[in-house]
């Protein structure tokens, strides 16, 4: 009679790990989509800065075009639109 007493409480305590275990690994779980949704998160503001960037650069790369071709001074459109690489 103690033994089964025994046994029965015996497998209560492994459900009870089993189900600690469990909810371990699906707040791991959790946490780890969370992280990457952050970093994907990061990801996509970097990339629109980058595309803002380059979209101001074409911008100002064809006004310059646009002030040569009406034969305004390389010397003036390097003033008025200075071009750095960065």
């Amino acid at each position: 009679m103690e033994e089964h007493k025994f046994n029965a409480e015996t497998e209560r305590e492994d459900r009870k790990i089993e189900m600690l275990e469990l909810e371990l690994a699906m707040k791991m779980e959790k946490l780890r989509a969370e992280t990457e949704r952050k970093r994907l998160n990061v990801d996509k503001e970097r990339l629109s800065y980058e595309k803002e960037r380059l979209k101001f650069k074409i911008d100002v790369l064809c006004q310059r075009s646009q002030l040569l071709k009406e034969v305004m001074p390389q010397e003036e459109v390097d003033i008025l639109l200075p071009v750095t690489n960065d």
